[in-house]
């Protein structure tokens, strides 16, 4: 019986910082103040992969599907799968809401540009933060099915955590509230980005560690 989550590269799982970096070759790639669908797709792109990679519970093999569940809850895993779609959908969802604020009559100046884009932008990373610990519990199934060989045997050779992050909020309640979950941190973030040159620049004048 093969074992999908085998094949899958450590590459496929993004972390936050991955999705911050989406962001800054964005703003790189922008000679004007828009936004487009192709910010969205470039954000949601991320967390599709990861969906797409991570095959469903149904998918996965009895045996490997047992040794999943015995180690993790499968249950957890799928939850994981769902929250990663989900954060996909919220990115649509936010690109469709932003595009037609920028198509409105009173979206006139370059200073509503500059904040719709920065606050389109501010509330797809809320959804990244969301869905980071999920990522990060999907990213242990995956190091530990890796080692496992056709038997079964191995698995990740150090102890971790398989505590699963559950949400605070539902997804409903996130969606109906993503414009007030945005850190304020996060906006002053974009507009230092807005201001000077790099992450690197942003990040120390707001005190932040880079990752660059």
């Amino acid at each position: 019986m093969e074992n999908k989550l085998k094949k899958i590269s450590s590459a496929v799982v993004p972390k936050e910082s991955d999705f911050m970096d989406v962001i800054i070759t964005l703003k790189k790639q922008t000679t004007t103040w828009t936004y487009d669908d192709n910010d969205s797709f470039a954000m949601h792109s991320c967390s599709d992969n990861v969906y797409d990679e991570f095959p469903s519970v149904s998918r996965i093999g009895p045996f490997y599907r047992g040794i999943l569940h015995q180690r993790f809850d499968y249950t957890h895993y799928a939850d994981a799968r769902e929250e990663v779609s989900f954060a996909s959908l919220m990115m649509i969802n936010i690109s469709q809401k932003y595009l037609s604020l920028f198509s409105a009559a009173d979206c006139d100046s370059l200073d509503k540009c500059k904040s719709l884009q920065r606050h389109a932008f501010a509330c797809m990373l809320a959804v990244v933060r969301r869905c980071v610990p999920c990522l990060a519990f999907l990213d242990k199934v995956r190091d530990y099915m890796a080692y496992l060989d056709d038997d079964g045997v191995g698995g990740g050779e150090h102890p971790m955590s398989t505590d699963f992050p559950v949400p605070q909020l539902t997804q409903c309640e996130f969606d109906e509230n993503i414009a007030h979950l945005v850190h304020p941190q996060t906006l002053a973030w974009l507009e230092e980005l807005d201001r000077v040159p790099s992450r690197k620049d942003a990040d120390q004048s707001l005190g932040l560690h880079s990752h660059e």
